[in-house]
């Protein structure tokens, strides 16, 4: 299971989320900075983040299962990336390092469905030399 890549990435993805959910500033306005904790959508959001993609981690047995689960994981933080664009574009807010996390979710998760792609081909090709 931690020989993988994916695994690798996704458990990457799961910290990061982590990360910005608890700790890394999202926007700042006067002065002030804001975290994802001061919106319950966008804390919601990067737990929900946190969730798939750590429960991802364990699916490795089933690949296409876990496909399916990184997919919702890279929807669910591009539908973050989103909300936290309105969220700055409606405040007329300066953004922060935690803004950019969003971002880096979804390359990680693409990453790992990359590789958990090879991995099914792999498989599948062996299971035709039997």
């Amino acid at each position: 299971m931690i020989q993988r890549i994916q695994t690798l990435y996704l458990f990457a993805a799961a910290i990061l989320s982590a990360l910005s959910a608890f700790f890394l500033p999202l926007y700042s306005l006067d002065e002030v900075s804001y975290a994802a904790t001061a919106h319950a959508e966008s804390f919601g959001g990067f737990g929900a983040c946190m969730a798939i993609f750590s429960g991802s981690i364990l699916l490795y047995s089933n690949r296409k299962r876990q496909l399916l689960v990184v997919r919702m994981g890279m929807l669910t933080g591009l539908i973050i990336l989103g909300y936290i664009i309105y969220l700055i574009q409606g405040n007329g807010a300066e953004a922060s390092w935690g803004a950019a996390v969003p971002f880096f979710l979804i390359v990680l998760s693409f990453m790992a469905s990359k590789n958990i792609q090879k991995d099914e081909t792999k498989v599948r090709s062996l299971d035709r030399l039997r």
